[in-house]
């Protein structure tokens, strides 16, 4: 059986194979496409992104075959959605239904969505959601400090990249043997954010209400003063220059006024890129350590995600910012980007682990589609 996993942003297409044979499961290729922002209205795919999803599935079956299902990995799964769901019109519908808490992702999700539907009528679809993972918090977690009627109308603290943190969760069992109880898990990249995790489930997590809080992110600030927000709109900034200041030029890229690339800033001379580094470092370290109250303790520390994986100096800096809680980082195995990078017997260990949201959606898809991996 061969299952395609997309994963859509707004500039870019990711995709990944999987083939289940004799119940077990490999990764057989992958890739990414390059595409237009642009949606012919909320949802729905345009032309363009009809043929680059048509594309796809045309390479893909003509090199392994007829497709079985296709999993996509939804950034926003609300309250209605704790776990990987068969598409039907009806979830279709709820999923939509959920743009508005996440307008810059959750369009582009669903776009793939109809786009499979059109191009292969009839084919099962599975939806994974980012925020289902972190369902496991308790409500005091979960809740903003605002009147009942918000939380009652949806406003709660969601979370997100949670595929992501279900596989640091599995994977790091795997190269352990057993999964430490209690977990401080960093996904560091364009987005950014850490869990909380005691025995694999979501504690609490640094994004909250949307993809724009916790951690400073590439082109995202994290954690704003939401004083600066009304003191902006009393300058008569208006909402869609609000929502291009925070989703595209705040963050590394903000800060550096350069880019929101991590190697080019690591290697600029430049103070402002330095600067940004800092900043990136020392807000990680901080929230990261605030998270684990909800723990009482640390056992691990684990990085995942683009920067996360790629940059033993980023490991460095916050791993030494994180030294008073037991946290250790061995210069060697962290420049060899060994799994383990702490020293044989640091009282909290450190590992770096390689993301695979494509996987867990794979797993998804067999699942719901009765034909268990392994």
């Amino acid at each position: 059986m061969t299952f395609i996993v997309l994963n859509v942003g707004s500039s870019s297409l990711k995709f990944a194979v999987f083939e289940q044979s004799g119940g077990a499961m490999r990764e057989i290729a992958r890739g990414q496409a390059a595409r237009a922002s642009a949606l012919d209205r909320p949802g729905a795919p345009s032309a363009a992104d009809r043929a680059l999803v048509a594309g796809i599935l045309d390479d893909v079956e003509r090199a392994h075959g007829r497709v079985d299902a296709v999993g996509h990995r939804v950034v926003h799964g609300g309250r209605a959605f704790f776990a990987p769901v068969l598409i039907d019109d009806a979830t279709l519908a709820a999923i939509e239904a959920l743009a508005p808490l996440a307008p810059l992702h959750q369009p582009h999700n669903t776009m793939a969505i109809r786009a499979v539907a059109t191009l292969r009528p009839g084919m099962a679809q599975v939806a994974c959601f980012d925020t289902a993972f972190h369902r496991t918090q308790p409500e005091i977690h979960r809740r903003l400090p605002l009147p009942e009627r918000f939380f009652e109308a949806g406003i709660e603290r969601y979370g997100f990249h949670g595929l992501s943190y279900s596989w640091l969760a599995q994977q790091l069992a795997r190269l352990r043997g057993a999964l430490p109880k209690r977990v401080l898990a960093f996904h560091l990249g364009a987005g950014a954010s850490a869990c909380a995790m005691r025995d694999g489930l979501s504690v609490n997590t640094s994004m909250g209400f949307s993809t724009l809080d916790g951690l400073m992110m590439g082109t995202r600030p994290g954690t704003l003063d939401p004083g600066v927000l009304l003191h902006l709109l009393e300058q008569h900034v208006d909402h869609d220059q609000l929502v291009d200041l925070l989703y595209m030029r705040s963050g590394l890229r903000g800060v550096s006024g350069l880019t929101a690339d991590m190697k080019t800033l690591l290697s600029s001379p430049d103070p402002a890129s330095r600067r940004a580094v800092d900043m990136f470092c020392h807000h990680a370290a901080a929230m990261g350590a605030g998270l684990t109250a909800a723990l009482g303790g640390l056992d691990a520390i684990a990085f995942t995600g683009g920067i996360g994986e790629h940059s033993p100096e980023i490991r460095a800096r916050i791993g030494a910012t994180l030294g008073f809680l037991g946290a250790a980082i061995d210069p060697g195995r962290n420049d060899s980007r060994e799994a383990l990078i702490s020293p044989d017997g640091a009282k909290v260990e450190c590992w770096v682990v390689a993301a695979n949201e494509e996987r867990v959606v794979a797993e998804a898809l067999a699942a719901l589609t009765n034909r268990p991996s392994t």
